[in-house]
Order: structure tokens, then sequence, then C-alpha cells
């Protein structure tokens, strides 16, 4: 008896964090980032500190044309962890002119303290979408990517 209460509520507690994970989701503004003629990539754009703070954490899924886009008032060498992190991504650092100055492939964190990832360049923008991205669409350093911001988002 008790185990079936146990696990209704567990299941419970499931379905409620699930809901306010795609709810929190939903609310994040969003902007297409064009990468060529044929690919963009739907993007939430996290601005504020604590939408940057989140990021992608807890996220069991992103689908293959999605992302959130990252975006800095300081231009400066921005570091990222995976931290609660449940899915393998790329990381684009963007310059202030949208071109690509760094990129890597992180894994999602498994143990404690987590991997820090900081590129060596100045960015003021950081896209991060599904693991693979970067490879299969041929991306290098240098690349501008094609991207306009609401005005709350310019700060």
């Amino acid at each position: 008896m008790y185990c079936k209460i146990a696990l209704s509520v567990l299941f419970l507690v499931f379905i409620v964090t699930m809901t306010l994970n795609s709810e929190d989701a939903s609310k994040l503004p969003t902007t297409t980032v064009v990468v060529s003629r044929q690919v963009k990539v739907e993007a939430e754009l996290a601005y504020t500190d604590e939408a940057r703070m989140k990021g992608l954490m807890f996220r069991e899924f992103l689908a293959p044309d999605a992302g959130m886009l990252f975006v800095f008032s300081v231009v400066e060498p921005q570091g990222f962890w995976m931290k609660n992190t449940k899915i393998s991504l790329d990381l684009i650092w963007l310059n202030e002119r949208k071109e690509i100055v760094y990129f890597v492939t992180a894994e999602p964190c498994k143990g404690d303290p987590c991997p820090s990832y900081l590129p060596m360049q100045k960015a003021k923008y950081v896209l991060e979408v599904n693991a693979g991205f970067v490879k299969k669409n041929g991306l290098k350093l240098g690349t501008p990517l094609e991207f306009h911001l609401p005005p709350e988002a310019e700060k």
C-alpha cells in the first residue's frame, strides 16, 4: 500500500516538474539563427541572468532545429559548464559581429565538480545546439551567423 502511494507521489512530482520545465521554456522569446540558406535554428533567447543561469538544464530533448542563444552585455571570454544538463550539446561562441570564434562539443556532467568550457576568444553570444551540429553543417571559425534580437535583449 505504502509503495503504491510513494510511486503515485513520485509520478506526480515527475509530471509537475516536466510541466514546469516546458512552461519555463515557452516563456522565453525566440529568434531564428540563420546558419546557411538551408539551415536555420529556432533559438530561445537567454539574455537575463536567470535565463542564462538555467540555460538548457533539465531538458530531456532538444529538437534538431532548436537551440538556445545566450546574449551577454559584456564582450569577454564566456565560461560555460554542463551542470544538470542531460543532453550533449555543441557550444558555439560568437563575437560581436556574430562570427564563430570558438566551438566545442560538451557532454552532460556526470561528476562534481563539472568541467568548465572557456574559450580563449572574447564573445558576445553563445549558441547551444545538439551535439554534432557543427560537424554536420561544416561550421568553421570565422563563419558568420545571422539573427535579430528584440530590443530588450540588446542591452
